[in-house]
């Protein structure tokens, strides 16, 4: 199996069990008899860490190497998510969950450090396509959890069974990447970014590029049915497939994606992606019924959909290491996500869910005239790349 097959792999493999943990949070919430606050509580648990751990995971990486650190921390959280059924109390859910995204933080920055070498050495566009397989992933781990359940298998069981049987290939497929000797860096090479100092003016604006679509995704996750219920009067029935049609044409972008950066190079992909979610964000603010809402939302989904891969390759290609790089991009875009969508509850407090999501308009302004800044990663494609083919 070549690199690029086996990187696609490990994207469409990691999110699995998570995927198949999310469908059964429900049930730990009833089996431990949270309230939502409380679950809330418990559940910060992983962004927090993923937070706390990030600002070292670019120097973990560059001294452990990409492939090492991916194959130890994807191995550990799988372990660790057989335990969240286990639970007993708030603290308890909490540490299970912040181990897991300390780990899971780790394990997605070696992901796509190895993937951006991959796509550099092989001469194929494939950033994309690997995070469509990560979106498959999620998605399909999500329907297994729930099938599972229908089936009587407990929290535990269901996430040990589907351990057991990734775990192997997961562990499998990273020891057949190659160990890439650990670099020293060089006097005449940039510095590794530290988080601590303002970044690089180059790496500063992709992350504030990224932003806009952090807090767009995050802000579809948790905003869209509400809107749907409050603004249009969609039955309850109804209310999931507003989401269902953002990420259905999240993952169809992300598989379209290397094609038409091949073509349209990544700043024009980049303008054409951003004013798709414009619109669609615009169309949002005047939607009155569940079936502009819909369109809305699959426009929002495939505008967004490339954004994050491509900034991914951006930041890779700028000075400094590719490890340290990503790191910033990722804390940065997790921000984004985690306080997007607060800022819009905020609003909808006060002025209604519509004008809270009007938020999305501005912000996706500002990416939209950022989007130069994705520059350096046409400069690395090249010439004769060739989008990854399934």
């Amino acid at each position: 199996m070549t690199q690029v097959r086996l990187i696609m792999l490990i994207f469409l493999l990691e999110p699995l069990v998570f995927g198949n943990w999310l469908s059964r949070i429900p049930e730990v919430q009833a089996g431990l008899g949270l309230s939502p606050a409380e679950l809330a509580l418990a559940l910060l648990g992983m962004p927090i860490a993923n937070l706390l751990i990030l600002p070292f995971a670019g120097r973990i990486c560059h001294v452990v190497g990409a492939r090492n650190l991916l194959i130890a921390t994807f191995a550990g959280m799988l372990l660790i998510l057989t335990l969240p059924g286990l639970a007993f109390n708030i603290p308890s859910l909490f540490l299970i969950l912040a181990s897991c995204g300390a780990l899971l933080a780790l394990a997605e920055l070696a992901m796509n450090v190895e993937a951006a070498r991959i796509e550099e050495e092989a001469g194929r566009l494939i950033m994309s396509t690997c995070h469509g397989c990560w979106s498959v992933g999620i998605g399909v781990g999500s329907f297994v959890g729930a099938t599972l359940a229908t089936f009587g298998l407990s929290v535990t069981e269901a996430l040990v069974l589907s351990v057991a049987v990734i775990l192997p290939i997961a562990v499998w497929a990273g020891l057949q990447l190659p160990a890439e000797p650990v670099k020293e860096t060089k006097a005449e090479e940039a510095p590794m970014p530290s988080f601590f100092t303002i970044p690089p003016k180059a790496l500063l604006l992709v992350c504030i590029f990224s932003i806009g679509f952090a807090v767009t995704e995050g802000a579809m996750g948790d905003w869209s049915g509400i809107f749907l219920r409050d603004e249009t009067g969609t039955p309850t029935s109804m209310l999931g497939y507003g989401y269902a049609v953002f990420a259905a044409l999240l993952s169809a972008g992300r598989f379209m994606g290397d094609a038409l950066r091949q073509r349209l190079g990544m700043v024009m992909l980049g303008r054409l992606s951003v004013s798709i979610a414009l619109g669609g964000a615009v169309l949002l603010s005047v939607a009155t019924n569940f079936w502009v809402g819909a369109v809305a939302f699959g426009m929002i989904g495939l505008g967004i959909s490339t954004a994050f891969p491509m900034a991914v390759t951006a930041v890779t290609s700028i000075p400094g290491t590719a490890a340290g790089n990503v790191a910033i991009l990722s804390a940065i875009y997790v921000l984004g996500f985690l306080a997007g969508p607060l800022v819009i509850g905020g609003l909808a407090e006060f002025l209604g869910i519509r004008v809270g999501l009007m938020f999305l308009i501005p912000v996706l302004f500002v990416s939209l005239m950022l989007t130069g800044s994705l520059r350096p990663g046409d400069r690395k494609a090249p010439e004769e790349a060739e989008p990854a083919r399934a």
